[in-house]
């Protein structure tokens, strides 16, 4: 991979910029300069797009880039060559990665791959590569669909794959680590009746592989639904069946213990309303100062509506349970309260959301009542849960995310005023 670039962009002069600048590089015409001539160089002109971008407050920014080959239609006979992907970081790069190229700009160091040579998911390419998945997991049968569902560039993916002896399909989920803990805590829960999908065969480098859930996710059956589909007493319910052999594993900070630096992406994302993001923030914590969170309990870490499937009534699947662990009740429950309540600035079919945003937190709080639980902590935390969703309305499709970004600002600002 070539690393000469335009001269602008070089400097033996480095100083580590702020995350603010990071975005605006990556956002700008500039990164798509760089990229574009990065491999220009390898094949002729290219043209590169930005498809995501992805800010980690206090590690770093990335994006994943489309690099299109730009083909004379006048030239006869010209072949159409395939895009690449590749993803762009200034997170730092172990200096043993492998397949990466280090770009010195003038401000920073940014390090290039292709895509699936991410060098924090060494599993990426076995879960991305056809021929790799259906050895690994296709049992004899032909692999007949592969897609990816999320990527999260040093993080996390998530892949889906369609067998010919299957009819459902099966998830492959690549870590950077813990992946045997992570199959180790499907176990546990399955084995405890909560419905989580059911492993397939090993951990194969940092990927598990598991069989989807029945029913649909809760984000789709309350679209356009004028009552609830489960209860909140079958979510309490669900949420204290978590074993206690769960609390052995190693804690995660719930969403309100990372408010700090979520406050600063949002900040980052929407400089102009730095004001009231901050003095949402001081509100919180004032409040969350003195507010009982209640016993350490196992809980599930990142509980909302996309990852509860329900059928008929009740709760037939609870995916994406990474985070499970040692926590606390209300935070589960606050999660649930804050990603639900930005629903309706997704998408309009969520119009009796609100309803249910009260209804929820008429049923939580009178558990956490009869528990001695402070109901004023829950509506901070909710509140807290939406300010940290404020830097993930950035759409780069959509040239009016930052209107987005302010009706989640409105929302966590309205679930603050709860508090007595």
């Amino acid at each position: 991979m070539a690393t000469s670039l335009l001269g602008e962009f070089m400097s033996s002069d480095l100083t580590q910029w702020s995350e603010a600048d990071q975005v605006q590089l990556f956002t700008g015409e500039g990164i798509l300069e760089l990229i574009s001539a990065m491999y220009a160089q390898a094949s002729g002109p290219k043209r590169c797009v930005l498809i995501e971008l992805h800010h980690r407050p206090g590690a770093g920014v990335s994006g994943l880039f489309e690099v299109v080959p730009v083909v004379d239609s006048a030239e006869e006979g010209a072949a159409q060559q395939p895009s690449l992907f590749v993803v762009a970081t200034t997170e730092t790069i172990s200096e043993d990665a492998t397949n990466v190229a280090r770009v010195d700009t003038r401000d920073g160091q940014i390090v290039v791959w292709e895509h699936p040579n991410d060098p924090g998911l060494p599993g990426l390419a076995t879960a991305s590569i056809p021929e790799r998945v259906q050895q690994q997991w296709g049992q004899g049968a032909d692999l007949l669909d592969l897609q990816t569902v999320s990527y999260r560039p040093l993080r996390r993916a998530v892949l889906k794959a369609k067998f010919s002896h299957e009819s459902s399909w099966y998830f492959l989920k690549v870590l950077r680590k813990d992946a045997q803990l992570l199959w180790h805590k499907h176990v546990l829960l399955a084995q405890a009746g909560v419905p989580v999908p059911q492993v397939v065969g090993a951990v194969v480098d940092e990927v598990v592989a598991f069989r989807t859930v029945p029913g649909i996710p809760m984000a789709r059956a309350i679209m356009d639904s004028a009552t609830p589909p489960i209860s909140g007493s079958l979510i309490i319910d669900l949420l204290t069946s978590f074993p206690a052999s769960l609390s052995d594993v190693p804690v995660r900070p719930a969403w309100t213990d990372r408010l700090h630096w979520y406050a600063h992406a949002a900040r980052t994302a929407v400089p102009q309303y730095s004001q009231r993001i901050d003095a949402l923030k001081a509100s919180i914590d004032e409040v969350l100062e003195h507010a009982e969170r209640g016993p350490l309990v196992t809980n599930h870490g990142d509980f909302y509506e996309a990852n509860v499937f329900v059928s008929n009534g009740t709760i037939s699947g609870l995916i994406d349970i990474d985070s499970a662990g040692p926590g606390y009740l209300i935070d589960d429950l606050a999660c649930f309260i804050g990603h639900l309540a930005v629903l309706p600035t997704l998408d309009r079919r969520y119009a009796h959301v609100p309803g249910f945003v009260d209804y929820y937190l008429n049923e939580f709080a009178q558990y956490l009542e009869a528990q001695g639980i402070s109901i004023s902590g829950l509506y901070a935390r909710s509140a807290s849960v939406v300010l940290t969703l404020i830097a993930g309305a950035r759409d780069e499709e959509d040239p009016h995310w930052e209107s987005s970004a302010l009706a989640r600002l409105e929302v966590a600002e309205q679930l603050f005023s709860r508090v007595a």
